[in-house]
């Protein structure tokens, strides 16, 4: 009687430890998926955030040095497939220039601009009351860094988002930025002039 219970008991914890074991290991990739997705927009937004910031404290852009910038600060080994799109906007929401995209994905970021105007969300707007010429000539550096999740997660069914998105404002120091003839031409400059 006494052996049929020890096997009873060893049977039972056997029975228990099957039932568990994918609750455990199931709850161990979603830990880890969490944590990848973490590090990734950690990285994005340090990214978009350096970008931003470099790039307000400009008064000369040339095309080189923009995609060095971005190599560096948006390096693709730890950001995956990524889309930086970098946009100068006026505080009242107009684009003087066309959005500048850098990357090796196209696509993934949504558009926050229209029709020459910035719709998406701005730390600091132009008052209402007070519209003098000063706070008109003010713009921002808009830096989006987007890329998509699936590489990052094993369980990549469970998370609902696929995209994951980041963006940064930085105030530009200067209140007009020389660009160089191939940047020019890219944010449609050059279109203008002639």
């Amino acid at each position: 009687m006494r052996m049929t219970s020890r096997r009873r008991q060893r049977g039972n914890a056997l029975l228990e430890g099957a039932l568990i074991m994918p609750l455990l290991i199931g709850t161990a990739i979603i830990i880890g998926d969490l944590y990848n997705i973490n590090q990734a927009r950690a990285y994005m937004e340090q990214s978009a955030h350096s970008v931003a910031s470099i790039l307000a404290m400009q008064s000369r852009l040339d095309r080189d040095s923009l995609q060095a910038l971005t190599e560096q600060t948006a390096a693709a080994g730890a950001l995956g497939e990524y889309e930086m799109v970098i946009s100068r906007v006026m505080l009242d929401r107009s684009m003087p220039w066309k959005p500048l995209y850098r990357g090796n994905a196209e696509g993934i970021c949504p558009e926050l601009y229209s029709d020459g105007r910035y719709s998406g969300e701005l730390p600091e707007e132009v008052p209402v009351a007070d519209e003098d010429e000063a706070a008109v000539t003010a713009s921002m550096v808009v830096v989006q860094v987007c890329r998509n999740s699936d590489s990052l997660a094993l369980s990549s069914a469970l998370i609902a988002e696929k995209d994951i998105h980041t963006i940064a404002f930085a105030r530009m120091s200067y209140a007009n930025v020389e660009l160089d003839e191939p940047l020019a031409q890219e944010v449609g400059l050059e279109d203008e002039e002639s």
